[in-house]
């Protein structure tokens, strides 16, 4: 198998990230350009670090599914609306829920390449504003009534199996055994651990507030302060009869943006910066595409096979609550233990906005690190159509 991280001795480092707030569906960032999202979220960046962007050597910007016609330009417009120079280059990458963690694994290559010495790699999504497509409007139609189709329920849909990502979630949890009742107490668990990594202020250093038209966004709309048990277990499951899948164990349609800095070892010393973490390596691998959940399983697997490392060297761990369910099973399947995964609430409580999922996962972590004192960590993420991805991160000595 090809490396997905080139390894040529030269450290690679995360030495800094912000993020939007996220905002709940139809709350108060759906209107907001997810362009526009990811410069809010790099000015943020920017400030926290006391550096002008023009230090930025490239661009690279993670989205899903263009909910503007502006966002198909999204690394090069970003460059250009922070105010960097007309000659630094940018482009947009989409590995669908794994684009926030490989745009940083790009960025990681393009250092070693030396086509770099920083930077800015950019997540966002808006999936508030997904539209609704009509085909057959340009031409007319000879017969019978144009189409139309919602952009946000065909991005969830897996067009090869034609299976929704929810129902390969309900796949899994009949082959690894994960009962509703597991799956409810976890989303409940996903809230409280938010809730009080709010309470704790852990969360200050990453979020930048939004002012918006509909109103201001200070903290993630999406997690629930108050969750009771026996309220998530009453939900009816939402795509299969007596199902594990309800609006509580699938993670928050939200919209935002995470925007982390991406630096040499020489550019950490120039520009006198305080790293929060090295990054390692990184991993992706494809898996059956009908129960894409469990990617995380062989994509960490792989990463620390390569550094020879073992699940109990690592510290802390980060997967995409993309489904309760698929981080039980994935948990299940690399023998977890629940004290080291997802420490300050993951998807389920926070929201998932697609492109920018990954980098927020790296940038908590590479922050738990820090604050909580600890060495290694791994962020990982599943991916529809099957895949996996991972990324390993060791705190800043």
């Amino acid at each position: 198998m090809v490396k997905t991280t080139i390894n040529n001795g030269k450290k690679v480092y995360l030495v800094a990230g912000m993020r939007t707030p996220f905002g709940k569906f139809g709350g108060s960032l759906r209107s907001i350009n997810p362009v526009d999202l990811a410069v809010h979220a790099s000015k943020g960046l920017f400030t926290t670090l006391g550096l002008a962007p023009d230090i930025v050597d490239h661009v690279i910007f993670g989205n899903v599914a263009p909910s503007t016609t502006d966002t198909i330009y999204g690394g090069r417009h970003l460059a250009l609306k922070l105010g960097m120079p007309k000659t630094t280059p940018g482009y947009n990458v989409n590995r669908l829920c794994g684009s926030g963690i490989q745009i940083i694994l790009d960025a990681v290559n393009l250092i070693k390449l030396q086509k770099a010495e920083v930077v800015l790699a950019a997540g966002s999504e808006n999936m508030s504003l997904m539209p609704q497509l009509l085909y057959g409007g340009r031409f007319g139609t000879r017969y019978g009534n144009l189409q139309t189709v919602d952009m946000l329920l065909d991005t969830l849909t897996d067009k090869f199996t034609g299976m929704p990502m929810a129902m390969t979630a309900e796949k899994m949890a009949e082959i690894y055994d994960v009962s509703r009742k597991r799956c409810d107490e976890f989303s409940m668990r996903s809230h409280l651990k938010a809730c009080e990594a709010k309470k704790q202020g852990f969360l200050k250093g990453e979020i930048t507030p939004f002012e918006s038209k509909q109103g201001e966004c200070r903290e993630d709309e999406h997690v629930r302060g108050e969750v009771k048990l026996e309220e998530l277990m009453a939900l009816t499951a939402s795509f299969k009869k007596g199902g594990v899948v309800t609006p509580a164990t699938a993670s928050g349609v939200v919209d935002g943006a995470c925007s982390v800095l991406v630096a040499s070892e020489s550019a950490v010393k120039r520009f006198n910066l305080s790293p929060l973490a090295e990054i390692v390596d990184g991993e992706v691998i494809g898996v059956d595409p009908t129960i894409m959940g469990i990617g995380p399983v062989p994509a960490v697997k792989k990463l620390l096979d390569q550094n020879s490392l073992k699940v109990d060297d690592v510290d802390l761990f980060e997967i995409n609550e993309a489904f309760a369910v698929q981080v039980l099973a994935c948990s299940d399947e690399l023998r977890l233990s629940e004290s080291k995964l997802n420490v300050w609430g993951g998807s389920i409580a926070v929201g998932h906005p697609l492109g920018a999922t990954g980098t927020r996962l790296a940038l908590t972590l590479a922050r738990q690190l820090s604050v909580l004192d600890k060495q290694y960590g791994v962020a990982s993420a599943c991916i529809g159509g099957g895949q996996g991805i991972s990324v390993l991160l060791k705190k800043s000595e």
